[in-house]
């Protein structure tokens, strides 16, 4: 055991690299004990070890080296706890927000397996679906040109992270007077369905009433190819006897987020319906 190290053996010894040593030595992080003034070797201390260390930890808690500057300059006990006070809750931050994107994703990719092993297309079917509240400005789209910039205001109203990517929750509000006149390419509101613990203004918010909805999918455009799916539905509701009971919603499933094929993409209209 020696005192003495060369920049390379400390480097070794800290699972360092000799690079890393001398940027800390050239921005004032970290020098050498001693400099040989006709060699210009580096020489450490073992004794320098600890420091050497706790820069490496604070490095591994996501501290820039002008943080850790910081942190070394005139250390006391309060100072360095609430740093790392600091530090900690940036950390608490992140780790909310990962676990945030994480479940999102989540969901999505078991939605979308779900999506690839639902039954045939263009089929009426009844479901009861749990209440939701949906987020809307209210604004009736007349082509894809307004469509793509009132997705973008919705987009931008959520706060949470990846909202849209693969989900089935931006669609739009077709009108129960339309469907009942069969007006099927009337302009139709835009919404967004909102997660839980998100913050909606009263006047953008909505809520959809849980209930048996007729369902139907069917592979097309959102503004169109509606109109033979409404007409199903509307059909099959007097065959069987059912009523509507409100507003219809048009409900995308698989769209261009997720697949370049246009066979694959698919929307859902859920119809709120009562024996």
């Amino acid at each position: 055991m020696k005192e003495k190290l060369t920049i390379s053996e400390m480097a070794k010894l800290r699972g360092m690299t000799t690079e890393t040593l001398r940027h800390y030595d050239r921005i004032d992080l970290f020098k050498p004990q001693l400099v040989d003034p006709h060699t210009g070797y580096r020489y450490y201390s073992i004794f320098q070890y600890e420091i050497l260390g706790t820069i490496k930890e604070l490095r591994q808690i996501g501290m820039s080296l002008d943080e850790i500057k910081l942190y070394f300059n005139e250390r006391n006990l309060k100072k360095s706890s609430d740093i790392l006070k600091a530090k900690h809750a940036e950390l608490v931050l992140k780790l909310n927000e990962l676990a945030e994107l994480e479940e999102n994703i989540r969901e999505k990719i078991v939605y979308l397996e779900e999506a690839a092993q639902e039954g045939a297309l263009h089929s009426v079917i009844f479901r009861e679906i749990k209440s939701r509240k949906i987020i809307t400005l209210n604004e009736k789209i007349n082509n894809n040109l307004e469509l793509c910039y009132g997705v973008v205001r919705l987009e931008n109203m959520l706060t949470e992270k990846a909202p849209i990517l693969a989900s089935n929750r931006l669609g739009i509000i077709i009108d129960e007077t339309d469907i009942r006149a069969k007006r099927f390419e009337e302009p139709s509101v835009i919404f967004v369905v909102a997660k839980e613990k998100e913050n909606i203004q009263k006047q953008c918010l909505r809520i959809i009433p849980a209930g048996l909805f007729a369902c139907i999918r069917y592979n097309g455009e959102l503004l169109r190819n509606r109109s033979e799916s409404l007409n199903k539905v509307s059909d099959y509701l007097h065959e069987t006897g059912y009523r509507m009971t409100g507003d219809g919603l048009q409900i995308m499933q698989v769209d261009i987020t997720i697949t370049d094929n246009p066979n694959e993409v698919m929307f859902e209209i859920q119809v709120p319906v009562q024996k």
